[in-house]
Parts: C-alpha cells; sequence; structure tokens
C-alpha cells in the first residue's frame, strides 16, 4: 500500500517489528537527564497558574496570625462604612426636611400630592 507521497504505510504490527529490528544508536551526555528535568521544572514554575497558588498561599499563611487577621478585619469594616456612608452627607439635609414634612400635621397641608 502506498500513499500520495510515495512512502509506504505500515500497519502498527509491521511499524512496531521495524522499531524493534533497529533501534537508534544514539549517544546522550551524562548530564542530559538532568537538564531536561531542570529545563521542565523551570518551565512548570513559571505558570500563571502557579504563581497565583503561590500568591494564594502566602496571603492565607499571613491571615492565618491574629495581628494580620484582626487588621484585615478592621481595615473592611472600615471600608464598609466609609462605603455606606459615601453620598449620604449630601443628602442629609433633604432627607431630614423630608421626613419632617411627612410627619408634621401642619406642613402636611402643604404638601398636595400625599394623602
Amino acid at each position: 500500500m502506498k500513499s500520495s507521497s510515495n512512502i509506504p504505510v505500515m500497519n502498527d504490527d509491521q511499524l512496531h517489528h521495524l522499531l524493534r529490528r533497529t533501534p537508534a544508536q544514539v549517544k546522550l551526555p551524562a548530564s542530559f537527564g538532568r537538564e531536561v528535568w531542570a529545563r521542565i521544572e523551570a518551565e512548570a514554575s513559571l505558570t500563571f497558574r502557579e504563581c497565583i497558588s503561590r500568591l494564594a498561599q502566602s496571603l492565607f499563611a499571613m491571615l492565618a496570625r491574629p495581628l494580620p487577621a484582626s487588621l484585615t478585619i478592621a481595615a473592611f469594616i472600615a471600608l464598609g462604612v466609609w462605603l455606606g456612608g459615601w453620598g449620604q452627607a449630601e443628602n442629609a439635609a433633604a432627607a431630614e426636611m423630608a421626613y419632617v414634612e411627612s410627619i408634621h400635621p401642619l406642613l402636611q397641608g402643604s404638601m398636595g400630592n400625599m394623602p
């Protein structure tokens, strides 16, 4: 059987027999295996996922101690208070007046659209 490029096509048994009959004679330097594994380890350690994993581990290890954990909680509480009060000071006077108008009997008559 021939392929379109005039190279004989072999099945797996023929290929296996051919490879077993003629083993490759390759001389590798003694440090070849060590260099290959060093390159594999260097490539594996440079992945984005590995960097994120190391960062998360160091962050969680730091937060496991009492002082950084309590400071982090205090910082998030302060951030929540600040974000919760953001924009409230501008509307405080208008909100107070709206409340007074809603409960004061004399001012309710001036609010024509209220029941």
